[in-house]
């Protein structure tokens, strides 16, 4: 991701850049509670097996549009930013490639059960058709809501995706008090929820796109600025999403809904880093010091270790609480899995910094041997064994990479001592974030 032209450098007033934080955030933690809630209700309503399946499900979908993205959903804001002009093109595009590209991935996730069954063990053929036929709706969905980001549009861009999850929710609730729905009704209610998003999203829009046919050229100039981060992207995802499936294949579904649950406080953990980081790469893009990122990376060092020492006593009594005896196992699996968690948010804002710099080629080898790691020592040391093993290499790979992203860092900036915190930048770091100037 290049350096943006001078004409660009306009960085937006400190106050907006401040708000848009806290409603990211807000709309994110409002998104990841409704999501823990909805994988509560499945899991006392279906048991561990099932439960497994429907994570395993939910995962591939995840996994299979991160990677027919192809980049997109980081050209999509960026163009958007750069050329409000091409927005309705970009919009007609994106109907276009979310339909082709969610075609090709639902065949895909097809072939996937063919040649590797072990990989989607316990989700049949028509649970899993479900799931693939809301494959275009999904990556539609993740388009357009892009395109609400490149606008700036942030009050949209998380009250549809706060209003879809809690609408799902209910939905799924509806459906096991009244109709009785099993994991293929569960699925559909997910599948449904997508289109109906994306539908809301492009009427956000406009029905501007609808006008226009495909054009290629934008496609080719978007894809060509999107495949430059497509390798962190798809790597990264891969690295935390893949440790399920290999968990399904190899200890069974009861294993994989307890490592599914483990996994579900992982992701609600990674949102504040995410969203610092979403807020990072921009100001790197446009030219801020190599200090700006380094004072970032050092305050959310402590902040959030303090964080992931503070969830170390509640997430037992929250499982029990919501999810039922039967997940108890599942707090065990977040231990093993926390210095993993703390490693791979520090690597979240790292990471952006490279991105923002152009992402050089010793990133890309980093994640390269970092997802290897991961798949080798699963695949070593996971059969037969119980899924612990799973959030130990988890929390071994994501700790080589956070070193191997310091190191990276430490060349550019002239030393780790960039990296080291400093007790009183982080008491004004606080201050600052919650000030109302």
């Amino acid at each position: 991701m290049g350096a943006v032209e001078p004409e660009a450098q306009r960085p937006p007033p400190p106050a907006r850049l401040r708000t848009d934080v806290f409603l990211t955030l807000g709309g994110k933690i409002t998104v990841l509670g409704l999501g823990f809630a909805t994988v509560a209700v499945v899991a006392r309503e279906l048991g561990t097996a099932a439960t497994g399946a429907f994570l395993v499900a939910y995962s591939l979908t995840l996994l299979l549009t991160q990677l027919g993205g192809l980049g997109l959903l980081t050209a999509n804001p960026y163009f958007a930013a750069r050329e409000p002009s091409r927005i309705a093109q970009i919009i007609v595009n994106s109907l276009w490639l979310a339909f082709v590209l969610g075609a090709v991935l639902a065949l895909a996730g097809a072939a996937i059960k063919v040649v590797f069954p072990n990989l989607l063990e316990g989700l049949g053929w028509l649970p899993l058709t479900v799931t693939l036929v809301g494959l275009p709706g999904a990556l539609a969905a993740l388009l357009f809501q892009s395109v609400l980001l490149g606008e700036g549009r942030m009050v949209a861009y998380n009250g549809v995706e706060a209003s879809q999850t809690a609408v799902t929710l209910a939905a799924i609730v509806a459906g096991y008090v009244f109709f009785d729905f099993a994991l293929t009704g569960t699925l559909a209610v997910i599948v449904v929820s997508r289109y109906v998003a994306a539908a809301v999203y492009l009427l956000l829009l406009g029905p501007r796109a609808l006008l226009r046919r495909f054009d290629r050229e934008l496609a080719r100039r978007m894809f060509r600025y999107g495949l430059r981060v497509y390798v962190a992207i798809v790597l990264s995802y891969l690295l935390v999403r893949f440790d399920l499936l290999l968990v399904n294949a190899f200890l069974g579904s009861s294993e994989a809904g307890l490592y599914g649950v483990a996994a579900t406080f992982a992701d609600g953990m990674f949102v504040i880093p995410m969203v610092i980081s979403l807020n990072l790469f921009p100001r790197v893009a446009r030219g801020d010091p190599i200090e700006a990122s380094a004072e970032v990376f050092r305050s959310i060092a402590v902040l959030y270790g303090i964080v992931c020492l503070a969830t170390i006593p509640l997430v037992g009594p929250v499982i029990t609480t919501f999810f039922g005896e039967s997940y108890a196992g599942a707090a065990s699996l977040y231990y093993w899995l926390l210095p993993g968690i703390y490693a791979y948010g520090l690597v979240f804002i790292l990471s952006s910094h490279f991105v923002g710099r152009g992402f050089p080629r010793a990133a890309m080898f980093i994640w390269m041997f970092g997802i290897a790691l991961n798949v080798v020592l699963n695949l070593i040391f996971l059969p037969g064994r119980g899924a612990w093993v799973a959030s130990l290499t988890s929390s071994i790979s994501y700790g080589i990479l956070l070193v191997l992203h310091m190191w990276l860092f430490a060349r550019e900036a002239g030393g780790y001592a960039a990296l080291r915190p400093r007790p009183r930048e982080v008491v004004r770091f606080v201050r600052i974030a919650l000030s109302r100037g």
